[in-house]
Parts: structure tokens; C-alpha cells; sequence
């Protein structure tokens, strides 16, 4: 039953509803596009502006980018690679312990314009290297030049290790002197002295030789230091390790093996005095020089024969002889001999009437040598008889150099 009455209450509202115009009712406005809307929904609308301005911007970043980089590996790879490692070359001197490294960089026909302006420094001590160490090389250029030929230096600093260096050899003193030649010039007690360097070696045809406190003139036995000077580097350099105290670089050498003038009246055998005297027996002949004057001392009348004297000499006997020396102060002065022998002799002076007188006669013989291997040179040949007198004492004063003060004279004992 209810369901009925609804049924025909439902109805009469809808036949009611039919036959009246309904009550106005309001449209709801759709929104349009110039309605502005809501906060929110602009912020979305911005996000979605700004994200698709930064894909834009991005896009033409990562466009920019791209040229770039490949403008930039264009660019790069143009320039041609140049490792200035591969151009060092290294010398070395001296030994192991002692090196000494000297750089240059090798010049190529292609890199010649750029290598030829690059500076090549080393770091590392020089001096004292040895095998195995390191060498701190360091290269300085112009970067504008290397851009401007189109060359990437790879590297501005390198290292290389020290290699090849050879043992020191060691120079003893007698190694160092062993090419030294004395050199005497003159005769003893006047020698003088020079040192000639005969060393093809390379080291040490440099080495400097000189005699220490030396003297002007030198005799047998005298002894003299020799002092060597030489530059250590250069002796690094040649590979030889010399001892540095000045000590170990001197040597002493004694003067022989020269000829020497007979300087003590000892020296002189009665063997020698004989051959002296038989030379001297053999001058006594013509008279001529000295006949008048001693004539005239003993008071004596000469004669002339065809305008000319007839003075000889006859029956000469060596009565004392005399070795005169010059004296040490006097070395090296202008004189005629070092040394010589006065053999004194009595001897007849006569003429060819049969007038005659005893005269005392000297014969000089210079320069008596003792030679280096031992022998004696009496100078025979420089024999002559220099004075004549009736008077012992002209005889006296000249064998005993009276009046000559550069000598010093010795009796002979006969």
C-alpha cells in the first residue's frame, strides 16, 4: 500500500511540474581565458616558462659547448708535440764522485728556429756528481714564439740520471814529475838551470813547474825543490785524482851528470900536473917578447942579428905552480875563465953572443875541467906563457893574484 501511494504522489508532482513554467534559477559562468585564474595555477604556468627557457638556454650551451670543444681539438691538435727531453744532450767530465754535467740541446732542421732561443738550466749541484744521481733540468722558453710555430712544449722541467762516469785514476808524485827534463846551461859551479816540460799527456803538458828559493847559478851536488802548480778542475777533468797537499806536489832533485870546473887544488893529481907540465915545456922556444926587458933587469947587453934579437929560452924546470879559482861573487861577471893553473918555471934566457941569465917564467893553462864521466880536460890547447921576469917578486904577486882580487889562488903541491 505505501508503495502504491508514493507512487501516485510521484506523479502528481510531475503532472503538476508539467503544466508551470519552473521558478529562474542562475547559470553558473563557465570561466574563460581572460578570467584570470588562481595563484597556484600561475605558478605552475611560470615553472613551465622558465623550465622551457632553461631548456633553451641549455640547448644552446650545450650547442656553444660543443663548438667550443671541437673548436678547441682543431685547435689543439694543429699544434705539433715537442718533447724537449728527447733534445738534451749531456757530456760529462771528470770521474765518479767528481763529475761535471755540461747541457745543450741538440738543433733539428725542423726545430732549429725555436730550439736555438731555449735555455737550458740545471738545477742539481754540479761538480761532484756520481753515477746514479739525478740531474735537475729545467727549460726556459717563450711561449708566445712556441704558439706562433705551432709547437706544444710538453714539459718545462725533466730529470735524467748521471751514467758513463769513469773510475779516477790515481797520479802519484812520481807520476806527476815523470816527464820533467833538467836542463843545465853553462859548467859547474856556474850552472843555471831550466825545467822543460816534455809530457804529451793532456793533463799534464798543463802543469807548471818551477824551482822553489832558487839561485842564479848551481854547482855538483847542490840540491833544488821543484814545485808543481797545476788546475785541479783540469785534473778532474782528465780523469786523474792528485793528492792536494803542497807537500805531495814537490820534488827534490840533486845537480849532476855535468861538467865542472876544477875548484880545489886537491882535485889536481901529480899525474895531471906532469901532462900539464910537459905541455908547458914544449912553449919555451922563442924568447923574443920578453928578451929586453929582462935584459935590461939583469943588466944585461942584448945584440941584434939582421936588426932583430936572438932571445931564446933553454933548459925550463917547474919550480912551484898555482891553482887560481874566481871567486863565487863573481859568477856570471865578464871574466875570461873560471879557474887556471900557473906552472912557475926557471929557465935560461940567452942570446947568440952566449950572453945569457936565469928568468923565472909563467905558463897558464884555463879552465880545467872535470868531466861528467869522470875524466879531466886540462885545456892543453889554451897553454901559453903570460909573464917573464929577472925579478922573483913580479912572479910572486902575479901567481898569487896580488892585483887580481876576483880570484882566490892555491899552491899546488908538487
Amino acid at each position: 500500500m505505501r508503495t502504491d501511494q508514493r507512487k501516485k504522489r510521484k506523479t502528481r508532482k510531475t503532472t503538476k511540474t508539467q503544466g508551470k513554467q519552473p521558478a529562474y534559477r542562475p547559470k553558473k559562468r563557465r570561466r574563460t581565458a581572460n578570467k584570470r585564474p588562481p595563484a597556484r595555477q600561475r605558478q605552475k604556468k611560470r615553472r613551465r616558462k622558465k623550465r622551457g627557457f632553461a631548456k633553451t638556454l641549455l640547448t644552446i650551451i650545450v650547442i656553444l659547448l660543443l663548438l667550443g670543444i671541437s673548436g678547441f681539438v682543431l685547435w689543439y691538435f694543429s699544434f705539433e708535440k715537442l718533447n724537449l727531453e728527447d733534445y738534451v744532450s749531456v757530456s760529462y767530465s771528470g770521474y765518479d764522485t767528481e763529475g761535471t754535467a755540461a747541457l745543450s740541446l741538440l738543433e733539428t732542421e725542423e726545430n732549429i728556429p725555436f730550439l736555438k732561443d731555449v735555455e737550458i738550466r740545471l738545477l742539481s749541484e754540479n761538480g761532484s756528481l756520481q753515477n746514479g744521481d739525478s740531474l735537475d733540468i729545467h727549460f726556459i722558453y717563450d711561449n708566445a714564439s712556441a704558439k706562433e710555430q705551432k709547437l706544444r712544449i710538453e714539459s718545462d722541467q725533466c730529470q735524467i740520471e748521471v751514467t758513463g762516469l769513469p773510475e779516477g785514476k790515481e797520479l802519484s808524485t812520481e807520476d806527476l814529475f815523470r816527464d820533467v827534463r833538467i836542463v843545465y846551461e853553462g859548467t859547474a859551479p856556474e850552472l843555471s838551470v831550466t825545467l822543460v816540460n816534455d809530457s804529451a799527456d793532456p793533463f799534464l803538458k798543463t802543469v807548471a813547474y818551477e824551482i822553489t828559493d832558487g839561485k842564479t847559478y848551481y854547482d855538483i851536488g847542490d840540491s833544488f825543490i821543484v814545485k808543481a802548480s797545476f788546475s785541479r778542475e783540469c785534473a778532474v777533468e782528465n780523469e786523474y785524482i792528485v793528492a792536494s797537499s803542497e807537500n805531495a806536489c814537490t820534488k827534490e832533485y840533486c845537480v849532476e851528470g855535468s861538467d865542472r870546473y876544477i875548484r880545489e887544488a886537491s882535485e889536481l893529481s901529480p899525474e895531471l900536473i906532469q901532462t900539464l907540465d910537459e905541455t908547458a915545456s914544449s912553449l919555451f922556444g922563442d924568447a923574443t917578447e920578453y928578451g929586453l926587458r929582462i935584459f935590461s933587469e939583469a943588466n944585461l947587453m942584448p945584440i941584434w942579428v939582421n936588426g932583430k934579437t936572438t932571445f931564446v929560452w933553454s933548459s925550463p924546470r917547474l919550480i912551484s905552480a898555482y891553482l887560481n879559482v874566481l871567486k863565487p861573487e863573481y859568477f856570471g861577471t865578464v871574466k875570461s875563465h873560471n879557474n887556471d893553473v900557473k906552472l912557475v918555471y926557471t929557465a935560461t934566457l940567452s942570446q947568440a953572443d952566449g950572453v945569457a941569465c936565469k928568468a923565472e917564467v909563467v905558463v897558464q893553462f884555463n879552465n880545467i875541467l872535470k868531466k861528467s864521466d869522470g875524466t879531466y880536460d886540462l885545456s892543453l890547447d889554451s897553454g901559453r906563457i903570460i909573464a917573464a921576469s929577472f925579478k922573483n917578486s913580479h912572479i910572486r904577486d902575479l901567481v898569487n893574484d896580488t892585483y887580481n882580487e876576483e880570484y882566490q889562488s892555491q899552491k899546488l903541491d908538487l
